[in-house]
């Protein structure tokens, strides 16, 4: 099964979607597409069969100030983050095309109640001596399940203060998927996934595995091809960056491959 993870990476995510557009031109598909915050909708972009439209979408943004008064009517705040990206996905990514998909699209999103009892002593949560279950704060969602697509993707990208207003699902709020899980291997892996490619925008294949960590090389995993695609140059666009000079050299930078083969299988036999 082949599958592709897409880290999050903010407005890097544009070299992404110039390299997803390469490899469809190139006749390449995946089973399953996987992406937290905004590798979440390079990922939909791919699910949906538009990557050859990826690049104008993202210059459809450039240009667009994320601080401004003119949110304050809609937004009740001068970030505009988030009315940029629903306001792009309703103009340019009906839910249905990618939901109804051959592909399946997996997004992360951070459960903020979750996350928090992490950085909360256990003892605050003892009630009557028994100690309340911690959940996983990750929550993986599926294209096949879920029709409201749109809003697992703002939540997929939705930080407090940067974005205005609260991102809720299913009663609970969210926070950007990079919180939790960036990459989505090992969801991937257990769905199956033998081949994964993975698109980072950090040089010599880099990747952050956590909003919050430093990036570093990926590792050969048992029983799994891993290619990670990285920029032939390291990127000068910023995180929060629609500056439309450094958007066009993110489309236009060439990328390198890297594979790592299983390597329990990669090992030489004896006789």
């Amino acid at each position: 099964m082949r599958a592709l993870s897409l880290p999050g990476c903010a407005c890097r995510a544009s070299f992404q979607i110039a390299v997803l557009a390469r490899l469809a031109a190139a006749g390449e598909r995946f089973d399953l597409v996987a992406g937290a915050s905004s590798g979440s909708i390079c990922g939909a972009i791919m699910v949906a069969g538009l990557t050859e439209r990826g690049p104008d979408l993202a210059r459809e943004m450039a240009g667009a100030p994320i601080v401004s008064t003119r949110y304050l009517a809609g937004e009740r705040s001068i970030f505009g983050l988030g009315r940029i990206l629903r306001d792009a996905l309703r103009r340019n990514l009906p839910e249905r095309s990618i939901c109804d998909a051959d592909a399946e699209l997996l997004v992360a999103t951070t459960h903020a109640g979750h996350y928090a009892r992490r950085f909360i002593p256990a003892h605050v949560f003892r009630l009557g001596g028994a100690e309340e279950a911690r959940h996983d704060p990750l929550v993986v969602h599926s294209s096949r399940e879920r029709r409201d697509i749109h809003d697992v993707l703002v939540a997929s990208c939705y930080i407090p203060v940067v974005h205005a207003g609260v991102m809720r699902l299913d009663g609970a709020l969210h926070l950007d998927g990079a919180l939790a899980d960036n990459t989505l291997i090992d969801a991937l892996i257990a769905r199956g996934a033998t081949d994964i490619t993975v698109v980072t925008p950090f040089a010599h294949g880099a990747v952050a595995r956590t909003m919050f960590s430093t990036e570093s090389p990926l590792h050969a995993r048992p029983g799994v091809r891993l290619r990670v695609l990285y920029p032939e140059r390291q990127l000068s666009i910023g995180r929060f960056d629609l500056d439309r000079g450094r958007i066009e050299e993110a489309l236009a930078m060439p990328h390198r491959e890297l594979v790592m083969e299983d390597p329990i299988a990669a090992r030489p036999t004896t006789a």
